[in-house]
């Protein structure tokens, strides 16, 4: 009685992932990728990133996250280092006073959602 239940319950699994990845095939629908403009934003910063992680698994849909950081002085950018660690495909990069520190360069694709998180009318761009 248990094997056979284990059988349908593996079978239910495959047949889920199968459809899935054949949406996600299918879908045709380009990598979107995100870049968050943040300053002092460390109480709201993983949230953000964690809420747009989660869209990306709901929906299929592929995401980049780029994090500029302008002018920080709290610990937003250790927790970037920290996301940057994780081989999770988040880059970040500090921007103080014209001078660029980055693991990597910002992406200049012309598709991407440049996201300032100070302003409310940006915020309304992200698919939260």
């Amino acid at each position: 009685m248990i094997p056979g239940l284990l059988w349908i319950i593996g079978f239910y699994a495959a047949a889920v992932a199968l459809v899935h990845w054949l949406i996600r095939r299918s879908s045709g629908e380009e990598r979107r990728h995100y870049v968050l403009v943040a300053g002092n934003h460390q109480m709201q910063i993983e949230w953000y990133i964690r809420a747009l992680q989660q869209f990306s698994r709901r929906t299929g849909t592929e995401i980049g996250i780029t994090v500029v950081l302008e002018q920080s002085s709290d610990d937003t950018g250790k927790i970037m280092e920290r996301f940057a660690r994780g081989g999770t495909g988040i880059d970040w990069v500090r921007k103080d006073a014209g001078a660029m520190e980055s693991r990597q360069s910002v992406s200049a694709d012309p598709k991407a959602v440049w996201v300032e998180l100070a302003s409310t009318e940006d915020l309304a761009r992200l698919p939260l």
